[in-house]
Protein backbone atom coordinates (compact mmCIF):
# COMPACT_ATOMS: atom_id res chain seq x y z
CA UNK A 1 0.00 0.00 0.00
CA UNK A 2 1.48 3.31 -1.09
CA UNK A 3 1.22 6.19 1.35
CA UNK A 4 0.42 9.72 0.25
CA UNK A 5 3.37 12.04 -0.22
CA UNK A 6 4.26 14.63 2.40
CA UNK A 7 3.27 17.96 0.87
CA UNK A 8 5.92 20.63 1.52
CA UNK A 9 6.06 24.40 1.03
CA UNK A 10 9.42 26.22 1.25
CA UNK A 11 9.89 29.86 2.23
CA UNK A 12 13.39 31.36 2.04
CA UNK A 13 14.64 34.64 0.61
CA UNK A 14 17.97 33.11 -0.50
CA UNK A 15 17.14 31.89 -3.99
CA UNK A 16 20.03 29.47 -4.43
CA UNK A 17 19.40 27.80 -1.06
CA UNK A 18 15.65 27.62 -1.62
CA UNK A 19 15.92 26.11 -5.09
CA UNK A 20 18.57 23.65 -3.88
CA UNK A 21 16.26 22.51 -1.09
CA UNK A 22 13.36 22.15 -3.51
CA UNK A 23 15.53 20.05 -5.84
CA UNK A 24 16.71 17.81 -2.98
CA UNK A 25 13.18 17.31 -1.67
CA UNK A 26 12.03 16.38 -5.15
CA UNK A 27 14.40 13.39 -5.17
CA UNK A 28 12.56 11.78 -2.24
CA UNK A 29 9.69 9.49 -3.21
CA UNK A 30 7.62 10.44 -0.17
CA UNK A 31 8.01 14.22 -0.59
CA UNK A 32 6.07 16.54 -2.87
CA UNK A 33 6.94 20.24 -3.07
CA UNK A 34 3.64 22.06 -3.53
CA UNK A 35 4.98 25.61 -3.48
CA UNK A 36 7.80 27.98 -2.69
CA UNK A 37 8.17 31.66 -1.91
CA UNK A 38 10.92 34.20 -1.34
CA UNK A 39 8.93 36.52 0.89
CA UNK A 40 6.31 36.23 3.61
CA UNK A 41 3.88 38.28 1.53
CA UNK A 42 4.18 35.88 -1.38
CA UNK A 43 3.80 32.91 0.94
CA UNK A 44 0.62 34.37 2.43
CA UNK A 45 -0.93 34.50 -1.03
CA UNK A 46 0.02 30.96 -1.95
CA UNK A 47 -0.31 28.95 1.27
CA UNK A 48 -4.12 28.79 1.49
CA UNK A 49 -4.27 27.20 -1.96
CA UNK A 50 -1.24 24.95 -1.48
CA UNK A 51 -2.40 23.58 1.89
CA UNK A 52 0.92 21.84 2.69
CA UNK A 53 1.54 19.26 5.40
CA UNK A 54 4.90 20.88 6.21
CA UNK A 55 6.06 24.48 5.95
CA UNK A 56 9.83 24.95 5.86
CA UNK A 57 10.30 28.54 6.98
CA UNK A 58 13.46 30.63 7.12
CA UNK A 59 13.13 32.35 10.47
CA UNK A 60 15.47 35.16 9.47
CA UNK A 61 13.36 36.73 6.73
CA UNK A 62 13.78 40.53 6.58
CA UNK A 63 11.83 42.68 9.09
CA UNK A 64 10.91 39.65 11.24
CA UNK A 65 8.52 38.55 8.49
CA UNK A 66 9.23 34.90 9.29
CA UNK A 67 7.75 35.23 12.76
CA UNK A 68 4.83 37.26 11.40
CA UNK A 69 4.08 34.52 8.89
CA UNK A 70 4.30 31.87 11.59
CA UNK A 71 1.88 33.86 13.72
CA UNK A 72 -0.67 33.83 10.87
CA UNK A 73 -0.31 30.15 9.95
CA UNK A 74 -3.40 28.97 11.91
CA UNK A 75 -5.53 31.15 9.62
CA UNK A 76 -3.55 30.67 6.41
CA UNK A 77 -3.12 26.90 6.53
CA UNK A 78 -4.43 25.34 9.76
CA UNK A 79 -3.31 21.77 9.06
CA UNK A 80 0.31 22.68 8.27
CA UNK A 81 3.14 21.93 10.68
CA UNK A 82 6.07 24.37 10.55
CA UNK A 83 9.77 23.60 10.77
CA UNK A 84 11.85 26.75 11.08
CA UNK A 85 15.27 26.81 9.47
CA UNK A 86 18.16 29.20 10.09
CA UNK A 87 21.86 29.66 9.46
CA UNK A 88 22.60 29.73 13.20
CA UNK A 89 21.11 28.52 16.46
CA UNK A 90 19.75 31.65 18.12
CA UNK A 91 17.94 30.58 21.28
CA UNK A 92 15.61 33.57 21.45
CA UNK A 93 14.45 33.03 17.88
CA UNK A 94 13.84 29.32 18.43
CA UNK A 95 11.96 29.89 21.68
CA UNK A 96 9.76 32.54 20.06
CA UNK A 97 9.11 30.34 17.03
CA UNK A 98 8.07 27.40 19.21
CA UNK A 99 5.78 29.66 21.22
CA UNK A 100 4.13 30.71 17.95
CA UNK A 101 3.45 27.12 16.96
CA UNK A 102 6.55 25.82 15.16
CA UNK A 103 7.03 22.07 15.52
CA UNK A 104 10.74 21.89 14.83
CA UNK A 105 14.02 23.68 14.18
CA UNK A 106 16.97 22.79 11.96
CA UNK A 107 20.12 24.65 10.97
CA UNK A 108 20.89 25.02 7.29
CA UNK A 109 24.20 23.21 7.57
CA UNK A 110 22.69 20.03 9.03
CA UNK A 111 23.28 16.76 7.13
CA UNK A 112 20.78 16.10 4.35
CA UNK A 113 19.50 12.83 5.80
CA UNK A 114 18.92 14.49 9.16
CA UNK A 115 17.00 17.26 7.41
CA UNK A 116 14.79 14.70 5.68
CA UNK A 117 14.32 12.86 8.97
CA UNK A 118 13.15 16.03 10.70
CA UNK A 119 10.43 16.49 8.08
CA UNK A 120 9.21 12.91 8.41
CA UNK A 121 9.21 13.05 12.21
CA UNK A 122 7.35 16.36 12.41
CA UNK A 123 4.83 15.11 9.87
CA UNK A 124 4.32 12.06 12.12
CA UNK A 125 3.42 14.34 15.00
CA UNK A 126 6.73 14.77 16.78
CA UNK A 127 8.64 17.86 17.84
CA UNK A 128 12.13 18.18 16.33
CA UNK A 129 14.72 19.98 18.50
CA UNK A 130 18.23 19.07 19.54
CA UNK A 131 19.02 18.70 23.23
CA UNK A 132 20.42 22.21 23.60
CA UNK A 133 17.37 23.84 22.05
CA UNK A 134 14.97 21.65 24.04
CA UNK A 135 16.65 22.80 27.23
CA UNK A 136 16.51 26.44 26.08
CA UNK A 137 12.80 26.26 25.28
CA UNK A 138 11.94 24.51 28.53
CA UNK A 139 14.01 27.03 30.46
CA UNK A 140 12.17 29.91 28.82
CA UNK A 141 8.76 28.57 29.80
CA UNK A 142 8.55 30.05 33.25
CA UNK A 143 11.79 28.53 34.44
CA UNK A 144 10.11 25.19 35.13
CA UNK A 145 12.15 22.03 35.42
CA UNK A 146 9.75 19.18 34.57
CA UNK A 147 12.41 16.52 35.10
CA UNK A 148 12.48 17.42 38.77
CA UNK A 149 8.76 16.72 39.20
CA UNK A 150 7.47 13.52 40.75
CA UNK A 151 4.92 12.96 38.00
CA UNK A 152 5.51 10.47 35.21
CA UNK A 153 3.75 8.25 32.72
CA UNK A 154 2.71 5.83 35.45
CA UNK A 155 0.64 8.55 37.14
CA UNK A 156 -1.50 9.11 34.05
CA UNK A 157 -4.76 7.36 33.24
CA UNK A 158 -5.29 5.64 29.85
CA UNK A 159 -7.64 8.46 28.85
CA UNK A 160 -5.06 11.10 29.81
CA UNK A 161 -2.48 9.33 27.65
CA UNK A 162 -4.95 9.43 24.74
CA UNK A 163 -5.40 13.17 25.26
CA UNK A 164 -1.62 13.68 25.35
CA UNK A 165 -1.12 11.82 22.08
CA UNK A 166 -3.70 13.99 20.35
CA UNK A 167 -2.24 17.19 21.84
CA UNK A 168 1.27 16.46 20.59
CA UNK A 169 -0.14 15.64 17.15
CA UNK A 170 -1.35 19.25 17.08
CA UNK A 171 -5.07 18.76 17.68
CA UNK A 172 -7.08 21.50 19.37
CA UNK A 173 -9.51 20.87 22.22
CA UNK A 174 -12.52 20.72 19.89
CA UNK A 175 -10.85 18.09 17.69
CA UNK A 176 -9.82 16.03 20.71
CA UNK A 177 -13.37 16.15 22.06
CA UNK A 178 -14.76 14.91 18.74
CA UNK A 179 -12.21 12.11 18.40
CA UNK A 180 -12.72 10.85 21.96
CA UNK A 181 -16.50 11.49 22.05
CA UNK A 182 -16.27 13.73 25.09
CA UNK A 183 -17.03 17.41 25.74
CA UNK A 184 -14.51 20.22 25.35
CA UNK A 185 -14.92 20.91 29.07
CA UNK A 186 -13.86 17.34 29.82
CA UNK A 187 -10.83 17.79 27.58
CA UNK A 188 -9.88 20.93 29.51
CA UNK A 189 -10.27 19.03 32.78
CA UNK A 190 -8.03 16.25 31.53
CA UNK A 191 -5.40 18.78 30.41
CA UNK A 192 -5.48 20.51 33.77
CA UNK A 193 -4.92 17.18 35.53
CA UNK A 194 -2.11 16.26 33.11
CA UNK A 195 -0.34 19.59 33.60
CA UNK A 196 -0.53 19.19 37.38
CA UNK A 197 0.70 15.59 37.36
CA UNK A 198 3.68 16.30 35.08
CA UNK A 199 4.54 19.75 36.40
CA UNK A 200 4.20 21.47 33.03
CA UNK A 201 2.46 24.73 32.28
CA UNK A 202 1.14 24.56 28.70
CA UNK A 203 0.76 22.43 25.58
CA UNK A 204 4.20 23.25 24.20
CA UNK A 205 5.93 22.35 27.44
CA UNK A 206 3.86 19.16 27.62
CA UNK A 207 4.93 18.19 24.08
CA UNK A 208 8.61 18.79 24.79
CA UNK A 209 8.39 16.90 28.07
CA UNK A 210 6.72 13.88 26.46
CA UNK A 211 9.36 13.55 23.76
CA UNK A 212 12.22 14.18 26.18
CA UNK A 213 10.93 11.35 28.39
CA UNK A 214 10.05 9.13 25.38
CA UNK A 215 6.56 8.34 26.66
CA UNK A 216 5.53 6.53 23.49
CA UNK A 217 6.31 6.46 19.77
CA UNK A 218 4.10 8.64 17.62
CA UNK A 219 2.70 7.26 14.39
CA UNK A 220 1.19 9.21 11.52
CA UNK A 221 -2.57 9.52 11.58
Amino acid sequence: MQHASIRIFVVDDQVIFRESVVALLGLQKDFQVVGQAGTAAEAKRLLPKSNPDILLLEIGLPSHDGLDLLREMPDLSPRSKTIVIAADEVEDDVVQAMRLGARGFVVKQCPTELFFKSIRRVHAGEVWLNGKMTEAVLGALGGRQPEAQAGGKGDLSPRELEVIQLVIQGHKNRDIAQKLFISEKTVKNHLSAIFNKLGVGDRLELTLYVFEKKFFPISPE
